[in-house]
């Protein structure tokens, strides 16, 4: 398992090296936890564990504890837009003090004796904290499962697919691990769920490496790229005229690859001229000249007749739910409330 321990840490730094967004540092941070999960595994399975006893029992709960909460961040960031992380964020963290206020004391133990404690009672005090873990992870399995149903046609179809495999392979982990709780008679017997995390390390390597148009290519071939601030200038007077002239945003399926090969231009090229030049992603950039083409058919007479969901896909929208997160995003008000406010004001 050593070669998953090195896949994940590779995986999550090309990652984080990607983009400083709370999307990339939530998905980097929880594929590095799930390395270091996997390695505290080799480490209390193996002869390890009597060489060093001190290290018994640390962070292995910990670690577990935040995995929930970071593919449930992850998922906001995909859906929501999740900028930063807020106050209330650190209510996730709950289970965590819960678990320290219960069982520090054993974990301050010097490394033999805690040791000897731990084998000693396990079934009356490790016992309920290997319950709660598994607890936890059904409740956060269950919460990121019905959060991206009720959201599934805000994303799209990469996105959705990215988003129900990491899904599925969390909701399959903590099912793993709530059997295993219960049933497992050591800790050898957990060689599946770490299989599982590992399919998750792979699987999110996969999604990585060959989807481009979802994650963005990682700055490391921005290090090597000739592409200045003239050609920069150069692809953003482009840019303004498909847009501006052109309106090739009012295709629902346009994407940054679309747009790369209208303008001929190689696709990094014009990512990196959105990242470093516009200062804007792609995304927002073109859901934001889609607002200003919604707000001129609700503010014309000729559309009083249509409905919201079709003044969306007049200005290049798939779908109302998509529609009304991006109005409200740019004009922080809904398309209703714009209607109706220009309408009283006539």
């Amino acid at each position: 398992m050593f070669a998953q321990v090195f896949v994940a840490f590779f995986v999550a730094g090309g990652v984080f090296f990607k983009s400083r967004q709370l999307r990339s540092l939530t998905l980097s941070l929880l594929i590095a936890l799930v390395g270091f999960h996997i390695l505290l595994f080799l480490f209390g399975s193996g002869e390890l564990v009597n060489l060093h006893p001190e290290f018994k029992s640390w962070f292995y709960y910990e670690v577990a504890f935040l995995f929930g909460p970071l593919v449930f961040i992850h998922l906001q960031c995909l859906i929501s837009d999740k900028k930063k992380l807020q106050w209330l964020d650190l209510l996730h963290l709950l289970p965590i003090v819960v678990f320290w206020m219960g069982y520090g004391d054993v974990l301050l133990m010097e490394g033999t004796v805690r040791g000897e404690y731990i084998n000693e009672h396990f079934i009356t005090r490790t016992m309920f904290w290997n319950y709660l873990l598994a607890f936890q992870m059904m409740v956060y399995a269950i919460g990121c499962a019905l959060f991206l149903y009720f959201n599934r046609l805000v994303l799209s179809a990469k996105r959705f697919q990215y988003a129900l495999f990491l899904v599925i392979a969390y909701v399959c982990s903590a099912i793993l691990i709530s059997y295993l709780t219960h049933f497992a008679n050591g800790w050898r017997d957990f060689a599946a769920y770490y299989l599982m995390l590992t399919l998750l390390i792979f699987g999110v390597g996969y999604f990585l490496f060959e989807n481009p148009d979802f994650l963005l290519q990682i700055k490391k071939k921005y290090f090597g790229s000739n592409l200045n601030k003239k050609d920069m200038l150069r692809i953003q007077s482009k840019i303004k005229k498909a847009f501006k002239k052109d309106q090739v945003f009012l295709d629902g399926g346009f994407n940054i690859s679309a747009l790369s090969n209208l303008l001929n231009e190689k696709q990094h090229h014009v990512s990196q001229t959105f990242s470093e030049l516009i200062s804007e992603n792609f995304n927002d950039y073109v859901n934001k000249h889609r607002i200003e083409i919604a707000k001129q058919y609700l503010h014309d007479s000729k559309y009083n007749n249509y409905k919201i969901e079709a003044i969306a896909l007049e200005s290049g929208f798939n779908n109302k739910v998509t529609f009304y997160k991006a109005f409200t995003k740019f004009t922080d008000q809904t398309p209703s409330a714009f209607r109706k406010q220009k309408n009283s004001e006539e």
